[in-house]
């Protein structure tokens, strides 16, 4: 599934005038997505990471342990987790090979989470958040047809489901 969720998330970031590289590896870690688009001549680069769960047991951060957790232990889990996806220095090296000195953005795209506190915590160290009900949302009621990535049948299907 997470395969067909990051495919659908290139596609919106396509959709959105966004240039993607999907799985890019990082020894035997990866990066989901990395995307960079123009406007008026300035690049805005973003990497992306995709975590959709629709009936979450644990938690994004920390470790894999489903226990209820103190807001400490949520916020040190959310750092964990924020330093190993994004800023870490082999993934900052990484997209340096790619795009040197770029200034990139992060962003999460999710799903349901045990706790939208996370959300917030990640918010704090300079992550974006979207809702994947978003991207699928925007997907289906996209009107300009652009289909550029693997997933753009999926779109149709889903917008086929919206018609009456």
């Amino acid at each position: 599934m997470a395969l067909l969720d990051e495919q659908l998330v290139e596609e919106w970031l396509n959709r959105n005038g966004y240039f993607t590289m999907r799985g890019i590896k990082v020894g035997v870690d990866e990066i989901d997505l990395l995307a960079l688009r123009y406007i008026n001549n300035v690049a805005d680069y973003i990497h992306v990471e995709v975590q959709v769960s629709y009936r979450p047991i644990g938690y994004i951060g920390g470790d894999t342990n489903a226990k209820k957790r103190s807001a400490d232990e949520i916020k040190a889990g959310v750092a964990q987790w924020v330093e190993k996806k994004f800023t870490s220095a082999r993934k900052l090296e990484r997209r340096n090979a790619i795009a040197p000195n770029a200034k990139w953005g992060y962003t999460l795209v999710h799903g349901v989470l045990r706790d939208e506190t996370e959300l917030e915590y990640m918010r704090e160290l300079g992550v974006n958040t979207v809702s994947y009900k978003e991207v699928l949302n925007f997907l289906q009621t996209d009107k300009t047809n652009q289909s550029s990535s693997a997933a753009s049948n999926i779109v149709e299907m889903l917008k086929f489901m919206q018609q009456k």
